[in-house]
C-alpha cells in the first residue's frame, strides 16, 4: 500500500500545499504510477518538461512505472510534492477565499532558528525555537497571494518571518521592526487553517 501523505514540511511552499490538502474533496492518486500519469497529463504528456519541473533526469521517471512505493526515494518525494501542489486548484482557491472573507485564522507550528537581530547576548538572538503561533490577517493574505502566483521560497519565507515577528516579538516589544526577524534552518513547519 502506498505511504500516507506527510503533513509537515521543511519549506513554506510545501507546508502551505500540505495544509491545503485538508480541504480536498477527493484524494489524489496514491500509487507512483497513477501520480506520474496525473503529472504527465498536467504537462500535456511531455515527459522532458515534467522531469525538468521535478528536477530529476527523464530516465528516472520511467523507473517510477515499475517501482514499489518507497518514502525515502527522492524521485517519488518530488512527484508527491508536485501532485500535492497541483491537486484540486479550485478547491484550494475556494478555501483561501472563504478563510479571508470570514476573517479566518491561520496557525503555524514550527521548529526552526528564529530570532530578532539584536544586541549580542539578547534573549531575542536567533535560536532554535519550537512554537505554535496565530498569524495576523494581512500576512495570511500575503502568503496565499504569493503562493497562488508560485512565488519563490525566499519570498514566502520573508513573509512568514514578518508574520512571526509581528505575532511573537511584538507581543512584548512593540519597538521592534519586523524587517530584522530571521527564520532559518526549518526542521518542521505546519500550517493549520
Amino acid at each position: 500500500m502506498p505511504p500516507a501523505l506527510r503533513l509537515s514540511a521543511a519549506t513554506v511552499q510545501e507546508a502551505l500545499d500540505r495544509a491545503d490538502a485538508r480541504h480536498w474533496t477527493r484524494n489524489p492518486p496514491r500509487s507512483p504510477q497513477a501520480r506520474l500519469a496525473f503529472l504527465l497529463r498536467q504537462t500535456g504528456g511531455d515527459q522532458t518538461a515534467l522531469a525538468t519541473r521535478l528536477n530529476v533526469p527523464a530516465h528516472q521517471l520511467d523507473t517510477l512505472r515499475t517501482m514499489r512505493p518507497c518514502e525515502d526515494d527522492p524521485v517519488q518525494q518530488a512527484v508527491e510534492r508536485d501532485v500535492i501542489r497541483l491537486w484540486q486548484p479550485r478547491i484550494r482557491q475556494r478555501a483561501h477565499t472563504t478563510i479571508l472573507n470570514n476573517n479566518g485564522q491561520m496557525m503555524v507550528s514550527f521548529r526552526a532558528w528564529l530570532g530578532f537581530t539584536a544586541a549580542a547576548g539578547s534573549s531575542d538572538d536567533p535560536r532554535l525555537r519550537f512554537l505554535a503561533l496565530s498569524l495576523q490577517a494581512p500576512y495570511i493574505e500575503q502568503l496565499f497571494t504569493a503562493r497562488h502566483r508560485n512565488a519563490p521560497e525566499d519570498e514566502l519565507r520573508r513573509i512568514l518571518s514578518n508574520a512571526l515577528g509581528a505575532s511573537y516579538f511584538h507581543r512584548t516589544r512593540p519597538a521592534h521592526t519586523t524587517e530584522s526577524v530571521t527564520l532559518e534552518r526549518i526542521d518542521y513547519l505546519e500550517f493549520y487553517y
